[in-house]
Parts: C-alpha cells; sequence; structure tokens
C-alpha cells in the first residue's frame, strides 16, 4: 500500500501516518501489509492564505490532484493521493465583526473518486488574522513573532500555540484525515459497494 502526500512538513506526514493507524485494518486485506507512506513537495497555485471554505476546499484537491499527475508522469502510482490544505474560514469579511477561524482540510483521492474532510475551527485573534488578512502576512511569520519561536509552522502550528499545544496542527490534519477516507473504510454508508 503507497499513500502520497502532497507535503513533506512534518506535521502533515505525521497526521496521515497517525490517521492511517486509526482505520487501516478496515482498508487492507492483510493486517501485515506493508504501507509506505511519501511526501511530495506540491503547491495548490495560488498565492496567499486561503480565506473561505471553498479556497481551502480547492486548495486540498488541487495537491491531490496535481500529485495525482507527477506520479503518472514518472510513471509511478499511489493507492491514495492526500491533499492538504490549511487556512482561514472567514466570517462577515466586510463588516465590523469579522471572524477569523483556522481550519484543516483533507482530500483523499484514489485515482478514480476524491473526498474531502475537514478538522474544527479554532478562532484567531484580531491581532493575528488582521495582520494576514488585512496586510498579507504570512501566518507562520505571525505566528513566530507572536510566541517568540521560529518554524512554529513545521511543529505545534498555530493551534498548538493558540491552544497551549493540546491541539496542534498535526491533530487537526488527524481529523480531517479520517473524515476524509471514511468512503474508503465504510463504503456500505456511503453507497460504494456493488
Amino acid at each position: 500500500m503507497k499513500i502520497a502526500i502532497s507535503s513533506t512538513r512534518e506535521p502533515k506526514v505525521e497526521a496521515v501516518k497517525e490517521a492511517w493507524e486509526v482505520f487501516a485494518s478496515k482498508i487492507l486485506s492483510d493486517p501485515e501489509e506493508e504501507t509506505i507512506f511519501c511526501g511530495y513537495d506540491i503547491s495548490h497555485g495560488t498565492l496567499g492564505m486561503p480565506l473561505t471554505v471553498s479556497d481551502l476546499m480547492n486548495g486540498a484537491r488541487s495537491r491531490a490532484e496535481k500529485l495525482a499527475l507527477q506520479l503518472r508522469r514518472e510513471k509511478s502510482e499511489a493507492n491514495f493521493y492526500v491533499g492538504l490544505e490549511g487556512g482561514f474560514n472567514v466570517i462577515d469579511a466586510q463588516g465590523p465583526r469579522r471572524q477569523a477561524f483556522l481550519e484543516s482540510w483533507a482530500y483523499v483521492f484514489d485515482g478514480y473518486s476524491g473526498f474531502f474532510g475537514h478538522g474544527g475551527g479554532l478562532y484567531v485573534p484580531s491581532s493575528i488574522a488582521d495582520a494576514v488578512i488585512d496586510r498579507g502576512m504570512e501566518l507562520g511569520i505571525v505566528i513566530d513573532r507572536l510566541s517568540n519561536q521560529t518554524e512554529v509552522g513545521n511543529k505545534q502550528g498555530t493551534w498548538g500555540v493558540l491552544t497551549r499545544e493540546m491541539l496542534t496542527r498535526k491533530h487537526s490534519f488527524v481529523i480531517a484525515l479520517i473524515a476524509a477516507f471514511a468512503p474508503f473504510y465504510h463504503p456500505e454508508a456511503y453507497g460504494l459497494t456493488a
């Protein structure tokens, strides 16, 4: 079993591995079958932070589909292609009561069918959200400055900083992945069995 992941960042790769452990026995016909996880550096092709659910979903799907195309060009393939996207879901974007929620989305594609899943939403204080939304700063830079750390995005992420590491970036993607893989490990519930 080969699972191709559209990122080489540790929180994302580790999230796929952790989620897989939850449901692998429901997908694998042989519990002893080895699963190989391969990370690839795939961008979604747009600049800036996703600010809507549509942006997040398109980013996750784009990453998975680009990964599948890249592997086909390399005369390779995987059983699953995983696209992961994190960003904001901005509510009342034009009003004075604007709120931004940090969300993590997953898209899992088997070469024929693909499905979305997302984790919870974490309210982002305006002191952070405004810098990203209005001034175009990268969330990683803003959160590094706020936390007096470096490379937070490659560790616990904004999730970890804002929740005192009760929820991390990896955790948010684990939930999204368990949800996105559901039609593959429970096809009967989704009407996908013959």
